[in-house]
């Protein structure tokens, strides 16, 4: 088995490692990838990027959102989260889930449990402890080969998980998967040993090394050239985070001192196609002028507050007592 390491918190980079290498791995051993990342929120292939997340909070709290190749739910990771890959040779006769059972999941599972924490691989992809779970997987096949990769929160911040994390099925309509988040817990919290996230991916490295003989790669200068490029095509880029979702309509409304405000959209490739602003605001102008402005805009916080800018002087006309802020709040906050 080649075991690679790459220096980087970057997940778009790490995404990226993994495409290149299931591309043009030159043989059929086995890889294996362990990673960490800087805080970031990681979205499934088929997901819609905005209704994932809080999006105030991830700006707050400088989190980076990056989408993965590979479907599932939405995840939170940080510096205590050990992230895994496993990339395997694939053909039309591979069983899937055995790949998951025994050669992603089974090592994962058997190391924490020889610390004394009762891991279960549960239901398609989660792994459980204590009957809460502590790890998640994903797989994505390109290139022959069939990449599999999971999450194993050790030591994570959970309260910001909990706080940037969001699925609102009332609000979002569409084709595309939306998560529900699951409960999860720390696997720190179940280890009988009080371990440094240091010493837990240590130990887990001597377990996983000690089943496979190992070939340890450092990516060369070109790997690394290879691996940037595929970053800023794709993994680094707004364009694949934000708009490479299924169409879909978002709806909301609040209540403020200056009247009712409801906001209806509906987005393509992240962009507003077409938008409806109703309520008992005491508006002079017409609001189908302002609703025109923000066709074609793209939906993000920072896009939408740059076309309301140049409308500025205009909005108390448009939306009478209401404010830029209550506008963003309804459709963000």
């Amino acid at each position: 088995m080649i075991y690679i390491e790459p220096r980087s918190m970057d997940a778009a980079f790490h995404f990226s490692v993994e495409e290149y290498l299931t591309e043009r791995a030159e043989s059929d051993e086995a890889i294996l990838m362990l990673w960490q990342t800087d805080r970031t929120v990681m979205i499934g292939s088929n997901q819609v990027t905005r209704a994932e997340i809080d999006e105030i909070a991830v700006g707050e709290n400088d989190i980076r959102v990056v989408r993965r190749r590979s479907g599932g739910g939405t995840i939170f990771t940080d510096p205590k989260t050990l992230l895994y890959t496993v990339i395997l040779p694939w053909t039309d006769a591979t069983d899937t889930r055995e790949i998951i059972r025994r050669r992603v999941a089974g090592p994962i599972v058997d190391a924490p449990a020889d610390m004394g924490v009762p891991a279960v691989l549960e239901g398609r992809n989660d792994i459980l402890a204590n009957g809460k779970k502590v790890s998640g997987l994903a797989q994505y096949i390109k290139g022959g080969r069939i990449c599999s990769h999971g999450s194993l929160l050790y030591d994570a911040d959970l309260d910001l998980l909990a706080k940037v994390l969001r699925a609102d099925p009332e609000k979002i309509q569409g084709k595309a998967i939306r998560s529900v988040r699951s409960r999860v817990a720390n696997l720190k919290e179940s280890m009988a040993e009080n371990l440094t996230f240091e010493g837990f991916k240590a130990a887990l490295k001597e377990r996983l090394f000690a089943e496979n003989e190992i070939r340890a790669y450092t990516l060369t200068r070109q790997d690394t050239e290879a691996v940037h490029a595929i970053r800023e095509r794709s993994y680094g880029t707004e364009a694949w985070t934000w708009d490479k979702a299924p169409p879909y309509s978002f709806r909301n409304s609040k209540r403020y001192p200056g009247g009712r405000i409801e906001v209806s959209l509906a987005v393509e490739r992240g962009l507003v196609r077409d938008c409806r602003i109703r309520g008992d605001f005491l508006g002079l102008l017409p609001i189908r002028e302002l609703e025109e402005n923000i066709v074609g805009c793209r939906l993000n916080a920072d896009a939408l507050s740059r076309i309301l800018n140049l409308a500025e002087n205009d909005l108390p006309r448009y939306l009478g007592g209401l404010t830029k802020q209550n506008l963003m709040d309804c459709i963000f906050a």
